[in-house]
């Protein structure tokens, strides 16, 4: 590796880690869904030193490009919730892995976008790189800058077709052998996709051939990847369309027209092995350039925040774009907000919801929720809400914490009940669980059955990052033969992170006192040297 070569290794390096310091690992494992990273807590208060060890380990890791020679971790898989029917696999990654992956896949960045439409082309805006020092992505481009050009040209198909869809499961199906071939047509340093190839090979457990981890943003530069031939099709044929991560907007002067376009963009899928997500693919007129539509982004997820009041696309028929039907972010009502939602009553909205669209529940669920909170704090309307949609959970437990203050204690208390009797911990499916222990553990509605519970029937075999959300945030309402239980007996058995999590509940559990802390923290660190461990 020559002087040039090791500059661009160094700087690529450095990138990585201060995004990661900057934004954490991933936009999956963090509030309000999970408990906040004690990783990234003890990252941001041992900054210099996370910088100088993260960076030598990248380097040699780089260097040597060789499994077998330079180790990378494992990944620790977990569910998610997709919507109120399907689940989501998701990894999470210990944060020096975190660090080489996302260099690795800088290295390989330029490449892939010079192999890119052209950003001046308005058709491509998702996650081009940017051309400011120590800048990962071009914030000019985003969701934003993608729903507003699909607004435009909404307005310019006035009588004419557009098309909404996006791929299936994209990240999870991406072919890693397609993958390979791709970044090696663009020019990309073989060593670096070839070692790309065997962390994604490593990473899947059973050298599966298809899947990116989900989150990082390591997945979403070399993902683009697979989409640069498609895109370019696309152009060839003349086909007007804009593009965000696997959401695309196609434009067509007609019916028959649009269709034909649908059918050339999922033969051109195939060939790499995605497919349309037919769920989310509508094909329609843009009728009246005064039906203007509101495409909006569900916060936590892939997408970036979009302010729902915000109108921009010409459309007849109103659907709900992202990468989730889910809310899961309560935000308070401003003033105007607040006013009108007292101009509702409980009946309009419920017989609303009753008789909603799909694309319509997501803002009547929010709106009864802050009802429920400002107006008439009637525990039925959760129970309505959660009944006919068990993932509204998340949207109510969020706005049960940060409203807490503003909730009369027997209403608090009515509410937790109703939703432990809605969902029942021993036999609901644990991405459900999550928010229950959140709840339970906020002051308030404290209830330590539910954290001990869970604490108790779990087995080894079980989901490992639920057990470690589970310590998490619910370690303060553990009693002291469950804490000690859990240093003593279940410490050396599983995984660093959750280690680093019983580690954490012991040093900060209320129950134990300072002399029954100290042999126990001692004995802990006998263990496999752990530098977040050592930092706590």
């Amino acid at each position: 590796m020559d002087k040039v070569e090791f500059e661009k290794l160094e700087g690529a390096t450095m990138l990585a880690i201060n995004q990661i310091i900057e934004k954490g690992c991933d936009d999956i494992f963090k509030p309000p869904v999970f408990s906040s990273s004690l990783e990234h807590q003890i990252i941001l208060a041992n900054k210099d030193d996370f910088i100088k060890r993260a960076r030598s380990e990248t380097i040699r890791f780089i260097q040597k490009a060789n499994l077998e020679e330079s180790k990378i971790g494992e990944v620790r898989k977990s569910l998610v919730a997709k919507d109120q029917y399907t689940f989501r696999q998701v990894c999470w990654l210990d944060p020096f892995d975190a660090v080489k992956y996302l260099t690795l896949c800088i290295l390989l960045f330029e490449k892939i976008e010079a192999a890119r439409i052209p950003r001046e082309k308005k058709i491509v805006h998702s996650h081009r790189a940017s051309t400011n020092s120590g800048e990962l992505f071009d914030s000019a481009f985003g969701y934003d800058s993608f729903r507003a050009r699909s607004g435009e040209l909404s307005r310019d198909h006035i009588g004419k077709w557009k098309i909404i869809t996006d791929i299936s499961n994209f990240f999870d199906r991406i072919g890693n052998h397609s993958l390979e071939n791709h970044l090696r047509n663009i020019g990309c340093d073989q060593r670096y996709t070839t070692l790309l190839r065997e962390i994604l090979y490593y990473w899947s457990g059973d050298r599966r051939s298809y899947g990116l981890p989900v989150g990082s943003d390591a997945s979403r530069i070399v993902s683009e990847a697979v989409l640069i031939d498609i895109d370019k099709k696309l152009v060839e044929k003349n086909i007007q369309f804009v593009r965000y991560v696997d959401d695309f907007r196609i434009f067509a002067d007609t019916r028959s027209q649009a269709y034909q376009y649908m059918q050339y963009l999922t033969a051109l899928l195939a060939d790499e092995g995605l497919s349309v997500n037919s769920k989310k693919t509508r094909i329609f007129q843009v009728v009246d350039e005064s039906e203007l539509h509101v495409e909006t982004a569900i916060p936590g997820g892939e997408h970036e925040a979009i302010d729902l009041e915000m109108k921009i696309e010409v459309r007849s028929v109103r659907f709900v774009s992202g990468r989730s039907s889910i809310s899961k972010y309560y935000k308070r009502p401003g003033k105007d907000a607040l006013d009108k939602i007292k101009r509702n009553s409980r009946d309009a909205i419920l017989a609303r919801l009753d008789n909603a669209l799909p694309e319509e529940e997501e803002d009547l669920i929010k709106l009864a929720v802050k009802y429920f909170v400002y107006v008439e704090s009637d525990v039925e309307i959760l129970q309505r809400l959660i009944a006919r949609k068990i993932t509204t959970v998340f949207y109510i437990v969020d706005a049960l914490v940060k409203e807490a203050d503003n909730i009369d204690a027997a209403v608090r208390n009515e509410a937790k009940l109703a939703l432990l009797e809605a969902i029942d911990i021993n036999t609901a499916a644990y991405p459900f669980i999550i928010p229950l222990i959140r709840l339970t553990t906020t002051e308030g509605y404290r209830d330590s059955s539910v954290v001990s519970s869970v604490i108790d029937k779990h087995k080894i075999d079980d989901n490992i990052l639920f057990f470690k959300e589970a310590i998490a945030l619910g370690f303060s309402g553990l009693d002291r033969a469950r804490i000690r239980k859990l240093a003593l007996e279940v410490f050396n058995t599983v995984p660093a992170c959750v280690r680093r999590t019983i580690y954490h509940a012991v040093q900060n559990n209320s129950e134990l006192t300072a002399n029954e802390k100290h042999p126990l923290l001692k004995n802990m660190k006998q263990g496999p040297d752990d530098w977040f461990i050592n930092r706590m």
